[in-house]
């Protein structure tokens, strides 16, 4: 697999991630306390259990508990790949911290292009170009070499 694949597929995930996060904070939140009512027939026509809706939640939260663990361990080895182990190695010591931050901002945290571009001083095209060149290099001298630098 290709550097470039490889950092898009990360990407897709973490935005996924944050996604499923929101749905989870949206779906705590309708369980929220709401007003009782003691009349008969009164309500929201909804004849659903209540507790169908926190079981869903629960079984929903608990799949994405294993989500965001797979999602962490890939992002600690991408990490070592941008960083090494030590946090002094890898793609940030062969190549230069700009590469390697730029594709950790725009892949591993899915940050925004412009806030990117911002943070780093440059426009965004240049911050692609980073992240491309850094792809190539990771390509050219293979994972290991960078991941063990």
């Amino acid at each position: 697999m290709k550097a470039k694949e490889y950092f898009e597929g990360i990407r897709a995930e973490v935005v996924k991630t944050d996604r499923a996060r929101e749905m989870l904070e949206r779906m705590r939140a309708r369980e929220g306390a709401k007003a009782q009512s003691y009349q008969a027939g009164g309500g929201s026509g909804d004849a659903a259990d209540p507790m169908d809706s926190i079981a869903r939640r629960i079984d929903f939260e608990g799949r994405l508990e294993q989500r965001i663990a797979d999602a962490e361990e890939a992002l600690d080895e991408a990490c070592e790949v941008l960083y090494g182990k030590d946090g002094r190695g890898g793609l940030a010591k062969l190549k230069g911290t700009r590469y390697a931050d730029a594709i950790c901002m725009g892949y591993l945290q899915a940050q925004p292009w412009p806030e990117i571009a911002d943070i780093m001083q440059c426009s965004q095209q240049w911050c692609h170009e980073l992240c491309n060149a850094g792809f190539v290099y990771i390509d050219k001298v293979g994972w290991a070499h960078v991941k063990n630098a």
